[in-house]
């Protein structure tokens, strides 16, 4: 087992290495593709972690959580700008969105998000693997308690291994693997630092 998140945001799922990753992450294009009956087919063969980014009052954040979660979801992913709103949320199951790949609101909100988060139960962050300086950060604050999963991993910058070797228990991994994956072979040797064995 890779400690790969293989994020699945093409409607493509023929050829792709679903056995040897640790999670597949559905966003929204094969939920749009195949209805959100795809949760429940994917999770026979690997945990599912649904990827349409929460983002609303609690008690419908919450209703969308567990639906999620009732089709099969192992986790969903919320938005960390929430705050204590998340409150309402399966939380043992709901990775927080800390800061993204690109800039946003989070980049000056950083610590607020992740301790409000961790604080409320949240089963872990979301952090960039294209920003190894933060995620050591967060890593070095949080101590190896919550799972960290990092996407950013090829087009958009990270090299495979650079978010394990800096505090990530994960890499998320798009286009990089679904246009070749063969490239699965380059985490072969790679190790995260607080040694999560599951998402």
């Amino acid at each position: 087992m890779y400690p790969v998140i293989l994020a699945l945001d093409t409607p493509r799922l023929e050829g792709l290495p679903l056995e040897s990753v640790a999670a597949v992450k559905v966003g929204w294009t094969p939920i749009l593709e195949y209805g959100p009956e795809i949760i429940g087919r994917l999770s026979t063969r690997v945990p599912v972690i649904v990827d349409i980014k929460l983002a609303d009052v609690p008690h419908v954040a919450g209703e969308v959580a567990r639906r999620l979660i009732d089709r099969g979801a192992c986790c969903v992913i919320a938005h960390g700008f929430l705050g204590r709103s998340l409150r309402d949320l399966p939380l043992e199951r709901v990775y927080v969105v800390a800061k993204m790949t690109v800039p946003t609101f989070y980049d000056a909100h950083l610590e607020d998000v992740v301790f409000t988060a961790l604080d409320l139960g949240a089963r872990g962050l979301v952090l960039p693997a294209n920003d190894p300086a933060t995620l050591r950060r967060v890593r070095e604050a949080v101590g190896c308690g919550p799972p960290i999963i990092s996407p950013g991993v090829g087009p958009q910058g990270a090299a495979p291994g650079d978010a394990l070797r800096n505090g990530a228990s994960f890499e998320i991994v798009g286009r990089f693997l679904v246009e070749d994956p063969r490239r699965l072979e380059l985490w072969r040797e790679v190790k995260p630092t607080c040694g999560h064995t599951s998402p």
